[in-house]
């Protein structure tokens, strides 16, 4: 008798013996049908009538039914199924592809195996990864406070500074109105005037700067350019105490922007605090919000300056720091504020709104006389017209410009800036035929530029 064993537990009797025959030796064993679907995969058998399968498959199908009931259940089938000859046997070569294929679904199962154990090892290190950050953020919450005006992490108790910084944080700086403009000048003329050559914040910016004497602080004067909100202004001092990059942004006509380093490691900081008058500080009272003081405050970087004059409200800004070189942007009714020492805010030739700093004194037409309080042209020693005041006269490319930004919150109005609007505007008594005037009039020529008319003052 010809037996094929696969394993101890399934055999197959190669003998050609009877179905009755072959249905006895399975009632004596335990190795049949019930035992194999035992070692299945736990699903319902599924059986097909051999009455029902086509009449050349009937003959093989009869050869496999080994209950002998007439049907054939799953394991029937696929014994039929690896009859690759039809003789109602398995032969060697048809048992040597059934083990073929059992030993490939053992490597596929032992592949997948692997790879669950891999996903499964790779969703535990996340799990702990995820575990080991919150575990940290826990401890780092506890363990540090963020200080809310300067935004760095620091540790509880020693308050040693843990955060890390960007690398520059930019503030912007505001345009004042125009009103708010010629007060602050007016206020900075009268006190200059009270002590012409003393020490002034508009003069001398900051103990590290050398003071000007006598003549030498001729076009020394500063006058705010921009003003900015205090609590912006006392976020940067903190931050500059910190050593950290601070930046100043300003805008002008024409779409220009212009930034300015503030401060960095190294800066030097002078902060002095303006007194409280006793009436104020009764005003405010017990159990009332604290007002904000107000400060004075110059920062000194890179040899350049920029003064910070706060009053509790805002703070306004001055200082060489602000001040453009040749070929930056200036605005046209600030004057030459904007502008270096020696160089004259002009309209820009491609934007009548924007003007540039340059050097070019041809186009600089206009005086400011404040001894005669009036806007010249031709001055004895260029443009500085003399007078009591001389270390403060400044020039301007019209008298429009002249008059307006300078002059007239001093005397009242455009009409008053000169003593005779008509012959500074070329509108006088024509008398260049002539050169004679009546009523005690006198024939000049005019100040305008390439003007060869003379006029009646």
């Amino acid at each position: 008798m010809e037996k094929a064993t696969f394993d101890d537990s399934f055999t197959v009797d190669m003998s050609d013996t009877s179905n009755e025959e072959r249905t006895m030796k399975r009632k004596g064993r335990q190795h049949g049908p019930s035992f194999l679907k035992k070692r299945g995969r736990g699903r319902s058998p599924k059986s097909i009538n051999i009455a029902d399968l086509p009449e050349e498959q009937r003959a093989k199908a009869v050869k496999f039914d080994m209950d002998n009931n007439g049907t054939l259940d799953e394991i029937e089938m696929a014994m039929m199924h690896y009859d690759i000859d039809g003789d109602g046997n398995l032969g060697l070569e048809e048992i040597h592809a059934i083990v073929q294929e059992h030993l490939r679904d053992q490597n596929n199962i032992g592949a997948m195996r692997r790879v669950i154990a891999g996903l499964a090892c790779f969703t535990l290190i996340l799990a702990l990864s995820n575990l080991g950050t919150s575990l940290a953020s826990a401890i780092l919450v506890k363990e540090t406070t963020a200080d809310a005006n300067t935004g760095e992490m620091k540790l509880k108790g020693t308050m040693n500074v843990m955060g890390t910084q960007s690398s520059a944080e930019t503030f912007e700086a505001q345009e004042m109105d125009v009103e708010t403009r010629r007060a602050r000048r007016a206020m900075v003329v009268q006190s200059l005037m009270g002590d012409p050559f003393g020490e002034h914040a508009h003069r001398r910016l900051g103990r590290g700067v050398s003071a000007c004497q006598g003549k030498k602080c001729d076009k020394d004067i500063m006058f705010d350019t921009n003003f900015m909100n205090q609590e912006d202004v006392e976020k940067i001092k903190a931050k500059c105490d910190l050593g950290r990059v601070v930046n100043v942004k300003r805008s002008f006509p024409g779409g220009s922007v212009d930034t300015s380093s503030l401060c960095k490691a190294g800066t030097s900081i002078v902060i002095k605090e303006k007194k409280t008058s006793s009436a104020s500080k009764r005003s405010r009272g017990k159990g009332k919000s604290k007002a904000r003081l107000g400060f004075d405050m110059v920062v000194v970087s890179d040899g350049k300056d920029t003064v910070f004059d706060c009053n509790g409200r805002n703070c306004f800004l001055s200082g060489s720091n602000l001040r453009q070189k040749h070929g930056e942007p200036c605005n046209l009714s600030h004057g030459s504020d904007d502008c270096e020492a020696g160089l004259v805010c002009i309209q820009d030739a491609n934007d009548v709104t924007s003007g540039k700093c340059l050097s070019n004194w041809d186009e600089a037409t206009w005086y400011v006389d404040w001894d005669n309080r009036k806007c010249v042209q031709d001055c004895v020693g260029g443009p500085n017209c003399g007078g009591e005041a001389s270390n403060w006269n400044e020039e301007f490319a019209t008298y429009k410009l002249c008059c307006d930004t300078h002059l007239s919150y001093l005397s009242g109005g455009y009409q008053e800036c000169v003593p005779d609007l008509d012959f500074y505007l070329g509108k006088g008594q024509d008398c260049s035929e002539s050169r004679v005037c009546k009523n005690g009039l006198v024939c000049e020529k005019s100040p305008l530029n390439g003007s060869d008319r003379w006029y009646c003052v």
